[in-house]
């Protein structure tokens, strides 16, 4: 068996059978819409001789690009080439996450040159269609269609999924996305065992990516790395990661446990273990585990992080809002820390506090969709339904197919007295997502509130082929028990 990244050869035009659930406009639509984001990046050595080609998109206005770390790896020099043929220099790398094969980059592109895809904040469902749009070179702007197969949790890594949809060599780099055109995901690696099996990490990896204090030019960030040597601790990580996607969660433990053993300083070992134990079941290993990569490297951000996500997970709340607090006093920039932060406040009801956790993520990157919304809705239930409007306007403003968003401004409406403008927002929230059923539900209790009952039953009977306890509900308002 043999595991490798998705390299440079040209891909050809693949379409899989599963395309025959969708039509061809609404395939066609989401290509169009997808394309224009997806760059080729062309790596450069230091002769300036063309060493590799992969594939980028863009998430924001402002030029900043997400990729495989493996793409630019040992490169002094990157550009990429747009769909429309124009070519522009990688200016910066921003941010980086080596196990998650993630690199984050600064494009130098006029903002009104940039087209944008935005990152989706969930994670795929198994079953869920997919489409990967590619750009290796020779044969650029290439696309599969599929389905999540699996979703799988990986140490330190975090949840990948495997997928159904055909990639080639060369698509490294490519976003998966979902029919609303949001990327679940980056085609990252394959396993070659008889078959091919693709996977993809998912946007919440891309999401926590870890900035750099200073910026650093592509050659600059390749001769850092140079001054660094393999460990041995690393490497086993390394083969440690490779047994956790196969689901050999018992290799994969011994080779986590070899890791700590090599290099008992080694966070990322540690942390790696934690994960283990917690796969497994065993939580106090894995809090233990947690604590010691804390220990290992006490200025560490992300291991304070990846400890603070499992006591909230085990529902110790307070520790893990102290966690946070830890990674924040180490790197006040890291927006990752300030969501999660912003979650657990708002799941034991600190709903001020946790909008000032998604407040503060927003600051640093005002692109931040997931944080604009989930304060929206920390703000409506603090009764402060104009900012909760003004929140998820910005979310729509940069996602204007996100369904939710419409519906929570439609409750903010229906909450400030404006039915006529409420259930304005719920049929916006069913014209971009007509499968909503949350929408049609609130839109369903809007009319009934007006006396339509006709206009309720109406999507009572939709809601029956979407979401049949819903619309139970619902049928009980309209028709309640006497």
């Amino acid at each position: 068996m043999m595991v490798r990244s998705l390299g440079t050869a040209a891909m050809l035009f693949l379409l899989s059978s599963a395309a025959t659930a969708a039509t061809g406009s609404d395939l066609t639509r989401l290509v169009k819409k997808i394309r224009p984001a997806v760059v080729t990046v062309i790596a450069y050595d230091m002769q300036r001789h063309i060493s590799g080609i992969g594939t980028g998109f863009f998430v924001n206005p402002r030029g900043h690009l997400i990729t495989n770390f493996h793409v630019l790896a040992g490169n002094y020099a990157a550009d990429v080439r747009t769909s429309q043929g124009n070519t522009y220099t990688v200016k910066a790398v921003l941010a980086e996450n080596k196990s998650a094969d993630l690199l984050k980059l600064q494009v130098d592109i006029p903002p009104g040159e940039v087209s944008w895809i935005s990152l989706g904040d969930r994670l795929p469902e198994i079953a869920e269609r997919i489409v990967v749009v590619g750009s290796p070179m020779g044969l650029e702007q290439t696309v599969s269609e599929g389905i999540v197969s699996s979703l799988r949790e990986i140490p330190v890594i975090g949840p990948v999924f495997q997928m159904s949809a055909p990639i080639s060599p060369g698509s490294s780099g490519s976003p998966v996305v979902n029919a609303k055109g949001q990327v679940l995901g980056i085609a990252t690696f394959q396993f070659i065992q008889g078959q091919n099996l693709n996977f993809a990490v998912t946007s919440q990896q891309m999401t926590a990516l870890k900035a750099f204090a200073d910026p650093m030019t592509l050659s600059e960030w390749t001769f850092a790395r140079l001054g660094s040597k393999p460990r041995v601790a690393e490497e086993l990580c390394q083969k440690g990661f490779t047994f956790a996607i196969e689901g050999e969660d018992r290799l994969a433990l011994e080779h986590f446990l070899k890791a700590t053993q090599a290099d008992p300083t080694d966070a990322e070992a540690w942390s790696g273990l934690g994960s283990c134990y917690a796969g497994m079941n065993h939580p106090e290993d894995a809090l233990a585990a947690f604590r010691q990569a804390v220990q290992a490297n006490p200025r560490d951000e992300v291991a304070h992080l990846r400890l603070a996500n499992f006591l909230g997970r085990i529902g110790r709340h307070d520790e893990a809002i102290a966690g946070y607090r830890e990674a924040l006093a180490i790197n006040p920039q890291f927006e990752a820390a300030y969501f999660n932060l912003g979650l657990m406040y708002v799941r034991i009801g600190r709903y001020a506090e946790g909008t000032e956790a998604f407040e503060a993520v927003t600051r640093i990157n005002p692109d931040a969709g997931p944080a604009h919304y989930n304060a929206g809705l920390a703000y409506s239930q603090l009764g402060r339904f104009q900012e909760a409007i003004a929140a998820h306007q910005i979310v729509i403003r940069l996602n204007p197919g996100y369904a939710p968003a419409y519906q929570a401004i439609g409750a903010a409406m229906g909450h400030l007295g404006r039915p006529n403008e409420e259930i304005a927002a719920y049929r916006e929230a069913i014209r971009v997502d007509p499968d909503f059923a949350p929408a049609h539900d609130a839109m369903g209790t809007a009319l009934l509130k007006r006396g339509d009952t006709p206009g309720a039953l109406a999507q009572y009977k939709i809601l029956q082929r979407l979401d049949p306890a819903m619309a139970a509900n619902l049928f009980n308002r309209i028709y309640p028990e006497r």
